[in-house]
């Protein structure tokens, strides 16, 4: 700011012996008196040193008013930092209070289900239960990993592993869960091939939550289908569905926390999720060195999810079964 207070003057007054020198060069072809060229520079001159006077008081003035707004805007910098914290610490006490009446809710009502004099009713009602309380406990571990990711501690504990693992751990639940939904699962073009030096635990938390929405939001009937291809120092993975699809404008913005699909007229559908995961699974893919993006041709015509991650090597086929020491889960 001080730089400008300098500038201003310096770009005026050049300005205003700029215009005395064109006016004096000018004059040496004109019949006008040496007095009628001293009065006009006169003038010039005036002129020139009140626009200078008006100007140099504007600038003090909204200098002023920048240093109050930038005074006001660290206080509430301050404030959102505090309120922030505020935030974080909540969330993590919450989350260690819900985990042990959720596990207790389960536990008596598995009891409950095995009585002898348990009806059918009852043993559908504590089934549903038992989802609930899945539903909630996949709650209470985004939040967790939200906490941790707002705190910068969302630590990432990276182990060479063939990829291919995940997904042959992986697959029997989320088939189970395709079934379930009355949903085809297919998975016939994967690489067996890569290894990655990366945390197994956080890129199946991400391969399972591109999955399991993938079959969430596409109808009875419908395809779900998952591929991975290495290419370069690249391993690609992505999973591609018949289902709900995605706005245009929203393709970015559904990788925001808590953020909801807007342009989604199905209001089960957009009542099926928290806004979590994707921002979780984004978080984990950028800590990997990674990308991840979606794509769909818009609502109704179905979407794909994709990620791509640094390959350590690739394995010769011979290779293949020599899989490498598994690392420690979390």
């Amino acid at each position: 700011m001080e730089l400008l207070l300098l500038l201003v003057p310096a770009v005026l007054l050049v300005l205003m012996l700029s215009l005395m020198v064109f006016y004096q060069v000018s004059g040496i072809g004109q019949q006008n008196s040496a007095g009628a060229r001293e009065q006009m520079n006169a003038r010039l001159i005036d002129n020139f040193v009140r626009s200078l006077a008006v100007a140099e008081n504007t600038i003090y003035s909204k200098n002023a008013a920048l240093n109050d707004m930038a005074a006001r805007l660290t206080l509430s910098n301050e404030q959102l930092v505090q309120l922030n914290s505020m935030k974080s610490k909540f969330l993590s006490m919450v989350v260690h209070d819900v985990r042990t009446p959720l596990a207790s809710i389960r536990g008596f009502s598995e009891l409950f289900a095995v009585q002898p004099s348990a009806t059918e009713r009852q043993k559908n009602m504590s089934k549903q239960m038992n989802i609930a309380v899945d539903r909630l406990n996949r709650l209470v571990s985004d939040l967790t990993d939200l906490a941790m990711i707002e705190a910068g501690k969302l630590k990432i504990s990276p182990a060479v592993f063939n990829f291919y693992m995940i997904i042959e751990e992986l697959l029997p639940q989320m088939e189970t869960l395709a079934h379930n939904q009355g949903v085809e699962l297919k998975y016939d073009q994967v690489n067996r091939n890569a290894l990655v030096n990366g945390d197994k635990f956080r890129l199946s938390q991400v391969l399972q939550n591109l999955l399991g929405n993938a079959i969430k939001f596409t109808p009875k009937e419908g395809l779900v289908e998952l591929k991975t291809r290495a290419e370069g120092r690249w391993l690609y993975a992505y999973v591609k569905d018949s289902g709900a699809g995605i706005h245009p404008s929203e393709t970015r913005k559904i990788f925001e926390k808590f953020y909801q699909a807007k342009h989604q007229k199905n209001e089960q559908l957009r009542k099926m999720g928290w806004g979590l995961g994707l921002a979780i699974a984004q978080e984990i893919v950028v800590q990997h060195k990674g990308v991840i993006a979606a794509e769909s041709k818009g609502l109704g015509h179905g979407s794909t999810f994709w990620f791509k991650i640094p390959v350590e090597s690739i394995l010769r086929d011979e290779e293949f079964f020599e899989k490498p020491e598994k690392p420690k889960n979390h």
